[in-house]
């Protein structure tokens, strides 16, 4: 722990030490980057309603101006300012939704509701506040600064571009975009993935254990992060640590994924066959160890069009992995590589270190929004991702002090 008792920069396995001949995490983000722009992207139309977390793949635009008519930006009465204070007749009311008296003449008024036309000719709408009425005559107490009226194509003209390609759909966008009249969408497909975790030890998650078995949490963990990014997990399984039945899984299920992720199998270990199985099955490799921690032993490949990644069997590799490079993977497949990754600053709260490679610490913020590192043993210890908020990037050799600012990608 640190001076403070709370939080520690924690070591990682002893697998994770440094070796020079290991791409950097920017150098292996780079060439995953660069074997991405070669992805031929589709899309499909889907209903607006459906849309939601999707992707847009075309601009959208408007399809009138807004606002088409001049409408007013309060409750109160249109007049013409040219008549002064003097008292006028209130000739009509417009409400939200009608089509309204559209003029004026000289001495009169018309009452009007915030949202609803206002006569063409009128140059300011009173707030009721500055008004007094008496029967059908108004007097105005005090004419208005500003006009409070929204002209045509004040907010956006006809055909301007209310949300651009690339755009994540939210409430706003969906918002948006229904306010353009739009009801259908064109987004990119959700990538198709598939999950593959290895180990004898492995057993699932739910029902008996023994003390030598491990259970199979992290393809569960990894089914929801996928998700999260925008895929759409097809398959999910476990395969014991048998070059046949892995090279059997794993062949089947290339032509059907755009993504395939194994968990475990691919470090130093004597039943790790998965870099074996991968060249037997002609998957093209991009890189295999990336300095960095935890995560070192990552492998990275592709088969055609089919993105292969091997992440760790320890936990928090699996789970700072899947951030790191499936997640811009995922986003390449939705038409933009990398748009989740880039860092952000904030305040260290504790003390982080690093060796001779990166580090992706998990951390949390503290009650002050400062970055602190989650208490963890270990790349093993599954239960500093509870608390996770975000990965702190920690550069090689490094020492970033309390205070000091950080960089951190959101999990």
């Amino acid at each position: 722990m640190n001076a403070t008792g709370d939080y520690a920069t924690h070591e990682m396995d002893s697998c994770c030490q440094p070796n020079s001949t290991h791409l950097s995490y920017d150098e292996a983000l780079k060439v995953l980057d660069n074997h991405c722009r070669n992805i031929q992207h589709k899309t499909e139309q889907i209903p607006l309603a459906e849309a939601v977390h999707r992707v847009l793949a075309k601009d959208a635009v408007l399809d009138r101006d807004e606002p088409p008519l001049a409408r007013s930006a309060m409750d109160g009465f249109a007049v013409l300012n040219c008549d002064g204070v003097a008292s006028r007749e209130i000739v009509a009311v417009n409400y939200a939704g009608d089509v309204g008296k559209l003029s004026l003449g000289p001495g009169q008024a018309i009452k009007v509701m915030t949202g609803a036309s206002v006569p063409t000719n009128a140059d300011a709408v009173v707030m009721v506040e500055h008004c007094q009425v008496n029967g059908n005559q108004l007097t105005v107490t005090e004419l208005p600064h500003k006009p409070h009226i929204r002209q045509i194509g004040d907010l956006a003209s006809r055909g301007e571009v209310a949300v651009k390609a690339g755009q994540i759909i939210g409430a706003g966008e969906m918002a948006t975009l229904a306010s353009c009249g739009v009801s259908t969408v064109e987004v990119y497909p959700r990538p198709r993935v598939a999950i593959v975790s290895t180990g004898d030890e492995v057993v699932p998650y739910a029902g008996e254990i023994l003390d030598h078995q491990t259970r199979d949490s992290n393809r569960l963990m990894l089914e929801v992060q996928l998700q999260q990014f925008g895929a759409c997990v097809i398959e999910s399984r476990h395969v014991l640590d048998d070059i046949d039945s892995l090279s059997d899984v794993i062949e089947n299920l290339l032509p059907q994924v755009d993504l395939l992720i194994t968990i475990g199998g691919v470090s130093m270990g004597d039943k790790d066959y998965l870099p074996q199985v991968f060249s037997q099955l002609e998957i093209k490799q991009l890189f295999h160890k990336v300095s960095m921690r935890p995560g070192k032993p990552i492998w990275a490949g592709h088969h055609q069009q089919t993105l292969v990644i091997g992440l760790p069997g320890n936990p928090v590799s699996s789970f700072v992995g899947s951030i790191l490079f499936a997640r811009p993977v995922v986003d390449a497949f939705l038409g933009c590589f990398s748009r989740r990754v880039t860092p952000r600053l904030a305040v260290a709260g504790s003390e982080f270190k690093s060796k001779a490679r990166s580090d992706f610490m998990v951390a949390r913020f503290d009650d002050s929004s400062k970055v602190v590192a989650t208490i963890s043993s270990g790349s093993a210890d599954w239960r500093s991702l509870t608390a996770t908020q975000v990965l702190a990037l920690v550069p090689p050799n490094s020492i970033i002090a309390v205070g000091d600012h950080i960089e951190v990608i959101p999990v």
